[in-house]
């Protein structure tokens, strides 16, 4: 058995054994076969998942996807972009397909009601809250909070500190001055 024992200026052996970890370390190669596989499987589950749609007015509408349902309609992909179709001009077996009765009408709004008081009223108490507050500062009216008037209280005594060495380096400055003349 041959070791060789490292001196204390032999790099050889450093660079050996970082050589030997950084293949150890090395990834596996992924097979070319199974991302093919992979790729052409994406491809077909998209052309299954395609569509062809006729409206009752007669434009067809070939190869899309349905990216989305609506109250009022469907949202389709299509190779030029997205299309919103109406469930009124789509045929009866199309829009029940799609349940196009199941969801709330456009007209109308849905709120939830929590405490006696919907989220739509909330967020609109909110908005009206803010705005009075952006308000009464552009009209200086304004109250400054805790945090508000910790900030105020450190820029001011960063001013105060500035004129203090000022007026010392001017002291000083002055002092120096009279005993060179």
């Amino acid at each position: 058995m041959n070791v060789r024992v490292p001196l204390i200026g032999d790099r050889s052996y450093h660079f050996r054994i970082a050589v030997w970890r950084a293949k150890e370390a090395e990834s596996t190669h992924m097979n070319p076969r199974n991302t093919i596989v992979a790729i052409l499987a994406a491809l077909s589950l998209s052309l299954a998942l395609a569509d062809d749609f006729k409206t009752i007015n007669g434009k067809e509408y070939k190869n899309v996807a349905v990216s989305r349902v609506e109250a009022d309609g469907i949202v389709i992909k299509t190779k030029t972009g997205l299309s919103k179709i109406y469930f009124a001009e789509l045929p009866k077996d199309v829009q029940e397909r799609f349940h196009s009765g199941s969801s709330t009408p456009i007209g109308k709004a849905v709120t939830q009601v929590i405490d006696g008081q919907s989220f739509a009223d909330k967020f609109a108490e909110r908005v009206q809250k803010r705005l009075d507050e952006r308000e009464a500062i552009l009209q200086g009216k304004h109250t400054p909070g805790p945090a508000e008037l910790s900030v105020i209280r450190e820029f001011n005594f960063h001013w105060v500190f500035l004129a203090v060495i000022a007026i010392v380096a001017i002291v000083l400055f002055t002092v120096v001055w009279r005993r060179f003349q």
